[in-house]
């Protein structure tokens, strides 16, 4: 029965088991993607589950550092004033004490109320002075600019004038020009 085949049949049951491996392949392939799938799908709900819980962590760790960031303020402001309070409570002892050993307390306190005064003054204005001192390098920066400027502005209108020297009064304007600009150069050095 193998003998009476052709070449034809030989190649037409050839290709019949080629088409039949193909698709056997082709279904074993799909079963391995379907696996395949189903795990990267757990892998997903497993990495989503995941990040739903740190996104909670990460909201309760939000909401403890402001807590703590609230508590520490109010820890912070709570010392400030019991500093305050502390040190009012003891220049008024002070003042007692001054008081009952001296008879000269008010103007001795008078005297130091208006020595504080003075000090925060100071401090005031050499914040002023500092400010101003600021303010002056940049008067000073743009007045060297502008002097600049205008020494240069100098220059071109001499030199188009030079451009015209067939009038008369060329060279008075020049000598004129010149003397601004000298005026100039020792009024910026």
């Amino acid at each position: 029965m193998l003998e009476e085949l052709s070449i034809m049949d030989w190649v037409t049951i050839g290709g019949v088991l080629t088409s039949v491996g193909g698709v056997l392949g082709g279904l074993v392939a799909l079963r391995n993607l379907f696996r395949d799938n189903k795990a990267l799908f757990r892998e997903l709900e497993i990495l989503s589950k995941e990040h739903t819980d740190l996104s909670k962590g990460y909201a309760n760790l939000s909401k403890e550092h402001d807590r703590l960031s609230k508590e520490s303020t109010s820890l912070l402001i709570k010392k400030d004033t019991e500093y305050l309070s502390d040190q009012m409570k003891r220049e008024e002892m002070a003042r007692q004490e001054l008081y009952k050993n001296s008879r000269r307390a008010k103007e001795i306190l008078e005297t130091m109320d208006m020595m504080k005064e003075v000090v925060l003054q100071n401090a005031q204005l050499n914040e002023e002075i500092a400010t101003l001192k600021q303010q002056n390098q940049e008067l000073l920066s743009n007045q060297e600019q502008e002097e600049t400027g205008l020494l240069q502005a100098i220059k071109s209108f001499e030199s188009r004038l030079a451009s015209l020297e067939s009038y008369e009064e060329v060279e008075e304007i020049k000598r004129i020009l010149k003397r601004i600009g000298d005026q100039l150069s020792e009024y910026s050095n």
